[in-house]
């Protein structure tokens, strides 16, 4: 074979994977950006074909406003608020119903109707610390003012509480589900930005989470992706090691933008005895299954489907659906053969929770001998199999709803009967069904789009005014933030903060690259390696070079952040080899110091005027 000859069979050998590269599948999501007034853009994750019951094609399920001010710098960018679209405030019969205790039903028809300003965002990420304020007021009260009323007022209080912050947890995680799923890049968040949006969403959740800095968000963010693919391939593992114990049949199902997250354990009709030699009794405890074999004579009575496995057309018989995103083990999520096992697990630690805090009052201080018995007990049953977690399984109850929603590729019959057991799951009055959710969205994001669009609408003016508080907080010192949060708080949020200066935006444009470049040298100081072996040479010269020509421009710079930037150049010249980054440091440190006396000497002066015109005064 000649080499002309050989190159023309390699050509045509290649073709169909040179055409599938260039004809990829089209991703299940995607992004869309929109302009938000002259200055921000509005952006938004849309899940493809994900068709609701009108038929109406893809939906909006996620919207982000991306702050640039106007510029195409990518140090001015900041995600200022979060919308998940597809979630629905609950009026206010369930409102009522939710602060009944022991009551675990939703009652009428879900109603997906939008509110006219329905445009509040899920999460404010300029100001992530009120909310954990708020909650910590919120519990305070509760404990002080609520509690030793009566028992009555106490019960009440706290089923109505309680039920809040589960619902407010529930659109948390369906919020991160969907942008875990979602790509960087392009239109939409770049990789940085999604995992601080997905870290702060999940920070949310937690005491003190809204504390947590930009920088270790965006490294948590990125640990909690790590981490949860670890879990999943743990219990991916283990369930799989189970089903083979068992003589079941293990089966990953890929749901819309969930893909291995969820797996379900087949009974093959075939097979009437157990595997020999095993003792399966841990085994079913850990499935928290009851043992099929036992139960042979029932299941031949139930539907059956065909299933292709290793090339074998097999008769099965669903047993569970799993969860493999739990920490500690595979979750089960459906029970086909009994559709009350899993509720009436979740209604009993419900009824716990409730009488032991509700009716008799126990607390955590005065009774903690009580909690450490129910932790220790926890711990307990854990190690044997039970997931013990209320938290955690209503994160992957949160995940999986409306994944089977969205979803359109399973077979209709299995998906028709994971659904009607996933609806049998909500034990929370304020909880509303996935599907009217989906419907209310593409009106949700319709009227965000016209909200955003107009300059002088709702969250044009929250966004301006969030602007002048972000800008007063850079200008104040540390005791003045002080001051000002807590009369911030003292007045239930009615006093913030804010800048009067007409032309902020300039001054604020600044101060976003200073906070922008600073950032990124302290965390090349903090990895404690030679910065130019971690990021290129050119890309350090430039934030040092900038960095150092944005100090004297910046009005009313403190000292303490000129003292920053001081230090973390000097950290950085001490662990560099380069010597042409040594240079830039040295250069750096010169000019630093040289603004800083300048500032000095300026101060020194406007206070000697000052003391000058006082003396004139009669």
């Amino acid at each position: 074979m000649t080499t002309r000859t050989a190159f023309l069979a390699l050509a045509l050998t290649s073709l169909p994977f040179v055409q599938a590269r260039e004809n990829p599948a089209p991703a299940t999501y995607y992004w869309k950006s929109s302009a938000a007034g002259e200055s921000a853009k509005l952006i938004t994750l849309f899940c493809r074909a994900c068709e609701d019951a009108a038929g109406s094609g893809d939906i909006p399920l996620v919207s982000v406003l991306r702050d640039s001010l106007g510029e195409v710098n990518a140090q001015n960018d900041r995600v200022s608020y979060v919308w998940l679209l597809t979630y629905s405030r609950p009026t206010w019969e369930k409102h009522v119903l939710s602060a009944v205790p022991f009551f675990y039903w939703k009652v009428g028809r879900d109603s997906p109707k939008v509110g006219k300003n329905d445009t509040k965002p899920l999460m404010n990420l300029t100001q992530p610390q009120h909310p954990i304020v708020s909650s910590a007021v919120r519990n305070v009260l509760q404990l002080a003012v609520l509690d030793p009323v009566s028992t009555s007022v106490r019960a009440t209080t706290r089923a109505y509480r309680n039920n809040q912050l589960d619902h407010e947890r529930l659109h948390l995680e369906e919020a991160e589900s969907y942008l875990q799923s979602a790509p960087s890049g392009g239109e939409g968040l770049s990789k940085e930005e999604l995992n601080t949006v997905i870290a702060r969403l999940e920070l949310r959740k937690t005491m003190l989470g809204g504390f947590v800095s930009v920088r270790r968000a965006a490294e948590l963010g990125e640990d909690a992706n790590l981490e949860q693919e670890r879990v999943r391939a743990r219990n991916w593992e283990l369930l799989r090691q189970c089903a083979d114990k068992t003589g079941l049949i293990f089966e990953p199902i890929d749901l819309v933008g969930a893909e291995s997250q969820y797996a379900v354990l087949w009974y093959p009709v075939e097979r009437t005895d157990a595997p020999q030699g095993v003792s399966l009794g841990p085994v079913w405890k850990l499935l928290n299954l009851r043992d099929p074999y036992a139960q042979r004579a029932h299941l031949l009575t139930v539907p059956r489907y065909q299933r292709v496995f290793d090339g074998r057309t097999v008769q099965v018989v669903p047993l569970g659906v799993y969860s493999l995103t739990y920490p500690k083990m595979p979750l089960l999520m459906i029970d086909f053969r009994d559709r009350t096992h899993l509720r009436l697990h979740e209604l009993t630690q419900r009824a716990v929770n409730e009488i032991t805090s509700g009716i008799v009052g126990l607390s955590r201080f005065t009774n903690w001998y009580y909690y450490i018995g129910a932790d220790l007990y926890d711990f307990y049953a854990s190690r044997r199999g039970a997931a013990t977690n209320q938290q955690e399984r209503l994160n992957c109850y949160s995940k999986f709803r409306v994944a089977v929603a969205l979803d359109k590729n399973l077979d209709p019959n299995l998906r028709a009967a994971i659904q009607r057991r996933v609806d049998s799951l909500a034990v929370n009055p304020l909880e509303t069904s996935p599907q009217s959710e989906m419907q209310a969205a593409l009106e949700r994001y319709d009227m965000l789009q016209a909200s955003a669009a107009n300059e002088n609408s709702q969250i044009s003016r929250r966004l301006e005014k969030d602007r002048r508080s972000e800008l007063a907080r850079f200008e104040a010192s540390k005791s003045q933030l002080f001051r000002d949060s807590v009369f911030h708080y003292a007045t239930l949020g009615l006093y913030t903060h804010r800048t009067s200066d007409s032309d902020f935006l300039t001054t604020l444009e600044k101060r976003r690259q200073l906070e922008y470049f600073l950032g990124f040298l302290d965390g090349l100081a903090a990895a404690g390696t030679q910065p130019e072996v971690a990021y290129d040479s050119y890309r350090i010269k430039s934030a040092v070079v900038q960095l150092s020509a944005l100090l004297p421009e910046i009005p009313a710079l403190d000292s303490e952040t000129r003292d920053h930037a001081r230090r973390t150049i000097e950290r950085l010249n001490g662990l560099s080899a380069d010597s042409d980054l040594k240079a830039e440091f040295l250069a750096a440190l010169t000019s630093i110091r040289q603004s800083g006396d300048l500032s000095a000497t300026a101060a020194s002066a406007a206070g000697m005027e000052g003391s000058s015109s006082s003396e004139a005064l009669p």
